[in-house]
């Protein structure tokens, strides 16, 4: 799936939701986000058609009589969890003082990979924030199988934002922006700042080099700085090269140290993320972080 060229300017942003403590935390986030840039937000949510099953059966009149009756009571189930939920954000919002924001609603019916795909296709979001497992804690499998679909499809950037995220209350964000200096890195950090425009923020910029590799990260880094200062103003940026063999590890401890409140990384099947890390190392920093991740793709 691709997404039309954009500047930075957020104007809608969609939350897949499930009515969990991760998805409540997810919208806060966007929440917060929308009343800084004026963007709207929507809520979707897909829930599991039963009728779908009972076309396959199509001398079953009564096993499709009461499908019927069992996706009326889901429908109507799904509109009262919103309903809840929906609640639930207006009360946040009035207790952080937040105004600026507009939230709408939709409920489908379907497989929700497939209703996702669909709702990004017309509502044409600029960013999906989406909640996922916290550290430690066991997977919610739909939604995380979600967010993974949506980080290989979606074509615009993804905030994957687990339960016990926080943001500092004085709106500062450091960020730690993980590169293999590829050309991407330049227009992932332009768009991370437009997005986050709306905070004071801090970007480190860190390459973690392995064994493996050869010299001259010292000047790509400085390069890259060098481009990056020059084209984006005021935003405090710094460069770091760390040795370490377990990317994970070495990510984890510079988090801890330098009270990291964002990751950012680009998604390519090239980078090192799917070059130096296993499929479950990755799956790891992706969704098992204390921390927000920020997925460019």
């Amino acid at each position: 799936m691709t997404n039309k060229n954009r500047d930075t300017k957020i104007e809608r942003i969609l939350v897949p939701i499930d009515f969990s403590d991760y998805s409540i935390n997810a919208c806060y986030f966007a929440l917060h986000l929308a009343e800084r840039t004026g963007a709207g937000i929507r809520l979707f949510h897909a829930f599991f058609n039963p009728m779908v099953d009972a076309m396959t059966f199509p001398d079953a009149f009564t096993y499709q009589s009461n499908m019927a009756d069992i996706f009326h009571e889901l429908e109507q189930n799904a509109g009262k969890e919103m309903k809840r939920f929906s609640k639930k954000l207006k009360k946040y919002s009035k207790l952080k003082n937040l105004k600026n924001s507009s939230v709408d609603t939709e409920i489908t019916a379907g497989q929700p990979n497939d209703e996702i795909e669909n709702i990004i296709g017309e509502f044409r979001p600029d960013i999906i924030v989406i909640g996922t497992r916290g550290h430690g804690e066991q997977a919610n499998e739909v939604l995380g199988s979600v967010a993974a679909r949506v980080i290989d499809t979606a074509g615009i950037p993804v905030l994957l934002v687990t339960q016990d995220a926080r943001l500092r209350d004085d709106d500062i964000i450091k960020v730690l922006y993980a590169t293999n200096f590829d050309d991407s890195d330049f227009e992932a950090l332009k768009s991370l700042t437009g997005i986050l425009s709306g905070f004071r923020i801090s970007v480190d910029c860190v390459h973690f080099k392995t064994g493996d590799e050869t010299s001259g990260n010292s000047e790509k880094m400085s390069d890259m700085k060098a481009l990056f200062m020059e084209k984006i103003k005021n935003v405090d940026l710094k460069c770091h090269i760390i040795e370490s063999e377990n990317i994970i590890s070495g990510l984890d401890h510079f988090v801890e140290v330098h009270d990291i409140d964002l990751i950012a990384i680009t998604h390519k099947k090239r980078n090192m993320f799917y070059r130096l890390l296993n499929p479950s190392l990755a799956k790891k920093l992706l969704f098992q972080t204390k921390r927000p991740v920020f997925v460019f793709n």
